[in-house]
């Protein structure tokens, strides 16, 4: 259960299977997660129904992201696409009473009273999107044209994380050539073009600091703000009988975490199902006080930007002054506590470490 099924992609079958989505969700639970993240209730909702699925035996697997740890889209699709169908499966099946009577008659009547079951477990729970997107109007000036939007996006984006981002901005209609941002006739509600949608999917696996440079390449708009909460990378190591269960590839998800994962593996000899979850947030905005990186395995783009790209950055952080700060908390088991301990204090970061019970 450690190879490959497809790209970047492998299956969990049996009795591991709980003991994963058990420890993603208690993780999530205890990280205290705020509203810069995505919602944790409907992340938690999605992977309470995935495990509701093995139990039923609707589904032979979970699929997982190799790189993030995470179950991955087709994972989440599936969930998404049984809450559509609940309500109108309940409808079509007979009660639970008949399946009941029957179960005993024919296997057919045992698996339709467990996929009653589930559909009316199901039913009304929350659960996480794969893409969704809302603008909200913050201020309207008609005198001068003036609008003030937050965009927020939540999405599984490519990499295999949950990432939610928040954008701050401001339009001018003197500035504007073909608006980013269009209100309805009264001036109440607003949506972002194809364009504009394009630019926030195309840079959102990278972080506010890229994003907030990249908004700027858009005319007619001045971006005060960008806010990013990341849910994983994840690492686990499930025992079973054929060896314990561990993502396959933690290096393609953040090598620097992947590296210390893989010396870690090198002396693990727990017999106990162990976790470690990550919850990155990053800000780049004209109101930070001090930059600074608080996160031990990823870097200020500032560190890192190739030659050939600097004087473009310089320029733009020229015009258009912000500052960034970048985070990162953890959840861990006792088990790799102390590798969490040591990356942060290799970086020389004081993180938020949470301990599962």
């Amino acid at each position: 259960m450690n190879e490959l099924v497809t790209l970047h992609t492998q299956a969990l079958r049996g009795a591991v299977v709980p003991a994963y989505l058990d420890k993603l969700i208690a993780a999530l639970r205890a990280a205290r997660l705020n509203n810069t993240y995505p919602d944790r209730r409907r992340v938690q909702g999605s992977l309470e129904t995935m495990k509701l699925a093995m139990e039923a035996g609707l589904y032979e697997q979970v699929y997982v992201d190799a790189r993030a740890g995470l179950p991955n889209m087709a994972s989440f699709t599936r969930v998404l696409t049984d809450h559509e169908l609940a309500g109108g499966s309940l409808a079509r099946m007979s009660e639970t009473a008949h399946y009941e009577q029957k179960r005993d008659e024919a296997e057919v009547y045992a698996r339709l009273l467990d996929k009653r079951r589930y559909f009316e477990a199901i039913q009304g729970q929350p659960h996480a999107p794969l893409d969704e997107h809302r603008v909200q109007l913050r201020r309207h000036d008609p005198a001068t044209g003036t609008a003030e939007f937050r965009l927020d996006l939540t999405k599984l984006d490519a990499t295999g994380l949950y990432v939610r981002i928040t954008i701050e901005l401001t339009q001018v209609a003197s500035a504007w050539r073909r608006k980013v941002i269009d209100l309805d006739a009264d001036g109440e509600s607003a949506a972002a073009n194809e364009a504009f949608h394009a630019t926030v999917y195309r840079n959102a696996s990278y972080d506010a600091e890229h994003l907030f440079i990249h908004m700027h390449d858009i005319e007619g708009v001045s971006v005060d703000r960008v806010q990013r909460g990341v849910i994983g990378p994840v690492l686990f190591r499930l025992p079973h009988e054929q060896g314990p269960v561990v993502p396959a590839e933690p290096d393609q998800g953040n090598p620097r975490l992947g590296h210390a994962w893989r010396r870690w593996l090198e002396s693990a000899s727990s017999d106990e199902p162990e976790l470690l979850m990550c919850f990155q947030s990053d800000i780049a905005a004209r109101d930070v006080r001090e930059e600074k990186s608080n996160d031990p395995i990823e870097d200020l783009l500032s560190s890192s930007i190739q030659a050939s790209e600097r004087a473009r950055y310089q320029h733009t952080r020229e015009r258009f002054p912000f500052k960034v700060f970048k985070d990162r908390k953890f959840v861990v088991t006792r088990g790799t506590e102390g590798l969490v301990r040591a990356v942060c204090q290799a970086a020389g970061t004081k993180n938020l470490i949470y301990r599962l019970r």
